[in-house]
């Protein structure tokens, strides 16, 4: 049994990389030697919880205990295609984070699919078919996960805000032949507006029942606060349905939502913001279930207590739930590549035959061996930061 280490890297390549695409734009910040500085790419300045929680390429390279993390992950990863691609991606002073690493990302050798960036700005992309009861919506910066069932659908984040909602969740699903007023249920993975801001758009038209973090709720009541002020900044000052959503249901660590034979399972995994979680759901491929782990960060912690707490927490668990995948809303992080998504969309009919290969599941031994890569990948982190 390989050791356990600590929450995957590959899950803060998005979210960090999410902060940049909501990112108010600001006057450039000087150049910085950590790869969190001013990203050329993104066009705008360094964020600096960004600057904060990465090491330098110094720190990262001169560290002997972080460079005993990076050899074990390598050596974790083995021969086995997806994992080198995953550790080359992730394993590095930038954690694949940045929006120039979201934007010029590969595909694992000997893939079928060609590779697929994140551009800036983003690109609106239809629903993506995934799995048999699971879609993602959204455009090539962020997007959101739908749980169909026969009673309903579970609905993971909401979009930037009421427009993107409507376009990329509302019209896309009816594209697709989904209808949204059988969103049931609505989740947030954590209280930042390019997650919730859609949030009261479908509250109103569809009124699912909602849910999220505890403290996630007043973070986020005072971004909207600060929204509806007369010099609105930050987030704030990006929210177009300046009307707050009502509150909802406060998520608890093993809370379970079961709608038409389907339950999944959430769990907190504070550190990205104090709120925040994730969940484990049981997706259908060939009629059989599959457990996949959705979280909503990827190691965008801010200390090594927060790692613990709230990455280590729901990883830990993932493993004893046999998940065999794991994504968040943010593409080109951890599995849930646009290219392999893109690809098992186009191509559904004929890999969901019978002997047909889903890209987009790793299996459990292989998710094991991913899981503890990206712990690996942030031990080393914590190390060369010296936390």
């Amino acid at each position: 049994m390989l050791k356990k280490f600590v929450a995957g890297f590959c899950v803060s390549a998005a979210v960090i990389a999410g902060a940049y695409a909501q990112d108010t734009p600001r006057a450039p910040a000087a150049a910085d030697s950590r790869p969190g500085g001013v990203d050329p790419a993104a066009g705008r300045g360094a964020d600096p919880n960004l600057l904060r929680n990465l090491p330098t390429p110094q720190q990262w390279n001169s560290n002997p205990v972080t460079q005993r993390f990076v050899a074990q992950a390598k050596a974790i990863a083995g021969t086995d295609p997806d994992l080198k691609f995953d550790f080359a991606t992730f394993c590095k002073p930038s954690g694949g984070s940045l929006t120039s690493d979201r934007a010029s990302i590969g595909v694992p050798e000997g893939a079928p699919y060609a590779p697929y960036g994140s551009p800036n700005p983003a690109v609106r992309l239809p629903a993506q078919h995934m799995f048999e009861n699971f879609w993602w919506l959204g455009d090539t910066g962020v997007g959101s996960w739908l749980i169909t069932t026969p009673a309903g659908y579970i609905l993971f984040d909401a979009s930037n805000n009421a427009k993107e909602a409507q376009e990329v969740i509302i019209d896309a699903m009816k594209k697709a032949g989904l209808d949204p007023s059988k969103i049931k249920y609505m989740v947030f993975g954590h209280f930042h507006l390019d997650h919730t801001g859609g949030g009261h758009l479908i509250q109103s038209l569809y009124h699912p029942k909602v849910i999220m973090g505890r403290d996630d709720w007043d973070l986020y009541f005072k971004t909207m606060e600060n929204a509806n002020s007369a010099n609105p900044t930050g987030q704030g000052a990006r929210i177009d349905d300046k009307v707050a959503m009502t509150r909802g249901i406060d998520a608890t660590d093993g809370m379970k939502i079961s709608l038409g034979g389907t339950t999944a399972t959430i769990y907190l995994m504070p550190g990205h913001t104090p709120g925040s979680i994730g969940m484990v759901v049981p997706v259908k491929w060939q009629g059989k279930p599959h457990n996949i782990l959705i979280v909503t960060a990827a190691t965008d912690f801010h200390n090594a207590d927060a790692f613990v707490g709230g990455y280590e927490h729901i990883w830990d668990l993932a493993e004893k739930a046999k998940v065999e995948a794991v994504y968040q809303v943010h593409p080109n992080t951890n599995m849930n590549l646009l290219a392999r998504v893109k690809y098992t969309n186009e191509n559904f009919a004929e890999l969901d035959k019978p002997g047909g290969k889903n890209p987009l599941l790793y299996g459990i031994d292989k998710t094991h061996r991913y899981i503890e890569i990206m712990r690996s990948c942030s031990r080393a982190r914590i190390a060369a930061l010296g936390w």
